[in-house]
């Protein structure tokens, strides 16, 4: 059986566009995971200086201590759903807020 050219041509054609929206699909999900992750963490740093500012935090604190002052609820990973470690060291610095992720 003789496969003609133009079957050849459609099969590579069908495969090529198969292979760009596969690559496109899997960047784009990875660039909106990067953003759902860096959302929460700017939200617990924001919440953090803030309790920084208003003097209820000192020192080294942990994400538990935002929550018993109620400047966030439970705090979950937005991509993988699991709930984030109570015991997350926070530091504040007078300009930055550095979590140990």
């Amino acid at each position: 059986m003789k496969i003609s050219r133009f079957m050849i041509l459609f099969t590579t054609i069908c495969i090529l566009i198969i292979v760009v929206i596969s690559a496109t699909t899997m960047r784009l999900t990875e660039e909106h995971e990067s953003k759902l992750i860096y959302a929460m963490e700017s939200k617990v740093a924001y919440y953090a200086k803030r309790c920084y500012l208003e003097g209820k935090c000192k020192g080294e604190i942990t994400l538990e201590t935002l929550y018993e002052n109620n400047y966030l609820t439970e705090v979950s990973n937005p991509v993988t759903k699991e709930i984030i470690d109570h015991n997350l060291k926070i530091n504040f610095d007078g300009k930055n807020v550095k979590i140990d992720w």
